[in-house]
This record gives structure tokens, sequence and C-alpha cells, in this order.
């Protein structure tokens, strides 16, 4: 679920979401592996589990704001 009502709101997707495309944009390379983006993520915010990155990619995803490069990393959409 995108919003809760009885977990912590850090661990909303929006939350989450937003957070993941602060780390892409602070990227040199423009693109990361999943395993690098979780790194880095969790070097800057708090630690959270690989399936809310996983969640919260995919809803990155499906409202376009990422891509996936053909070498399988993850970029940001122009």
């Amino acid at each position: 679920m995108i919003i809760q009502n009885t977990s912590s709101p850090l661990k909303s997707l929006y939350i989450i979401g937003g957070r993941i495309l602060i780390v892409l944009k602070s990227s040199d390379l423009g693109a990361m592996s999943p395993l690098a983006l979780l790194e880095k993520y969790q070097e800057k915010f708090d630690r959270v589990s690989f399936a809310y990155i996983l969640y919260a990619l995919d809803w990155l995803y499906i409202t376009g704001c990422v891509e996936l490069t053909k070498q399988g990393d993850i970029s940001l959409c122009n």
C-alpha cells in the first residue's frame, strides 16, 4: 500500500520514492544498479529493506519517473 495509517511514515512509498529520486539526482553517472541504489540510500537516509526499495521503484516506474537502461541500471526519465 502506498499510504498506511498503522506504520511509520518513513516506510511510505511516497517518502521512499522521493528519497530514491534524490539519490538518483545526486549520482554522478546518472544511472545506478538497484544494489548500488540501496547502498547509497542507506548511507544517506534510514535503513529500509530491499523489498521497500523495489516497491518504490515499481511505483516510480509506473508513474514514469524512472526507467531501466539496457544494462539493467535505473535512471531518471527526462
